[in-house]
């Protein structure tokens, strides 16, 4: 997985989700910070950040994931999770925060709904797709990329709504980018931008 920063209340941490647990360390010198977790097989997505908490999962077929509060010192299992939940989680893709809910996709085309506050499931529904890209949150919708090359667009919220399914015709594995009111999605031959042109 890829290391994630971010500024605690103490000051900045990165955060390494690896296969024995999940560290945390001070980006100015390297000293450990804290850990928390087992170990679990592959953990690919990275950490998600919002209002404190911090939002993992553990990776490798529907393994586990957990909110906890960053700033602690040593094992913080017992004093810093603030809910952890042993399944369900996606294996490669990660998580994205939108409006008190978390959102995730697996590669067996399930989309999950989570409250992040409680770690509650709100909903669960398979929309077909193959789903390594993590979902992007932008102008209250939710955008999954499926390999198979379809965009679909879920409004943001706790009913199930696909508002769109867009097909580009390529192979998509990369997570869109969003700016300035303009998706930008990679395929494996090209960059396309969809919005208002500019100017």
């Amino acid at each position: 997985t890829t290391p994630f920063v971010i500024e605690a209340a103490s000051g900045p941490e990165v955060i390494i989700n690896s296969s024995e647990r999940v560290d945390a360390y001070d980006p100015r010198t390297g000293a450990f910070l804290w850990h928390v977790g087992g170990a679990n097989q592959y953990p690919i997505p990275a950490p998600t950040f919002h209002d404190g908490i911090l939002y993992m999962t553990r990776g490798y077929r529907s393994g586990p994931y957990m909110a906890v509060r960053p700033g602690g010192r040593g094992d913080v299992s017992a004093s810093h999770v603030v809910w952890q939940l042993p399944t369900g989680a996606a294996y490669i893709s990660s998580l994205v925060y939108d409006a008190g809910l978390l959102y995730m996709a697996n590669d067996v085309g399930a989309i999950t709904v989570i409250e992040a506050a409680t770690g509650n499931r709100i909903w669960q529904q398979r929309v077909d797709g193959i789903f390594s890209a993590s979902p992007v949150a932008a102008d209250g919708k939710i955008y999954f990329v499926s390999e198979t090359g379809e965009v679909v667009v879920l409004r943001s919220g706790r009913d199930p709504e696909v508002l769109a399914r867009n097909d580009v015709g390529e192979r998509l594995l990369a997570s869109l980018a969003v700016s300035d009111g303009q998706l930008f999605i990679r395929s494996d031959g090209r960059l396309l931008c969809i919005g208002k042109p500019r100017g």
